[in-house]
């Protein structure tokens, strides 16, 4: 009996050792070793694709190559500023709601718009993503579409962002929080 115990762990202590040490490897191939490839990731996940964004055709990019978000800032700086609209976000959002007109419809979701304000307080370049209120891919009313892309488009008193001791292009976004075609949220 006591031979059959030395045999059973000396035969379980090899299987976790063998265990072990493949985990081990496998753990440093993919883990530790792995670098992934710089053309794998060329963009960024903000970047926005002027070729095929809406309403860049004379739009220009003061600096492609650095692109900041819209709510960096270098708070070192003596004067720091976040890209904002001219008259903040309550301007804003009286601005859109002074144009927006419910044609009836029955659309509920958020309606986002991405683009790009450029060192010169422009907006161009712009991408649309539509989400029912649950953040899935929705497909929303195009009329309602088109009147709130054309009214984001004509917002054109841009603060660009500030920093480092210069104005900089940065992505800035619109989402339309959306219920039964009432505009209920502008978020930033």
């Amino acid at each position: 009996m006591k031979k059959w115990v030395k045999i059973t762990v000396i035969v379980l202590s090899s299987l976790l050792l063998i265990a072990t040490a493949g985990y081990g490897y496998l753990y440093y191939t993919y883990k530790v070793k792995y670098v992934p490839s710089k053309d794998l990731y060329k963009k960024r996940v903000a970047y926005i694709d002027t070729k095929i964004a809406l309403f860049s055709e004379n739009f220009k990019i003061c600096d492609s190559t650095h692109i900041v978000d819209y709510y960096n800032y270098a708070p070192g700086d003596s004067i720091h500023r976040r890209t904002q609209y001219i008259t903040n976000k309550n301007g804003l959002r009286k601005e859109v709601l002074s144009k927006y007109v419910n044609r009836d419809y029955k659309d509920s979701g958020y309606l986002n718009f991405r683009f790009i304000v450029n060192c010169k307080g422009e907006a161009g370049a712009y991408v649309i993503y539509e989400n029912d209120l649950d953040l899935h891919p929705e497909k929303f009313n195009t009329d309602l579409v088109s009147q709130l892309l054309n009214i984001t488009v004509e917002l054109k008193k841009w603060k660009p962002n500030y920093m480092y001791g210069a104005e900089r292009d940065s992505y800035m976004y619109i989402s339309y929080r959306i219920e039964n075609g009432e505009i209920t949220e502008i978020i930033p």
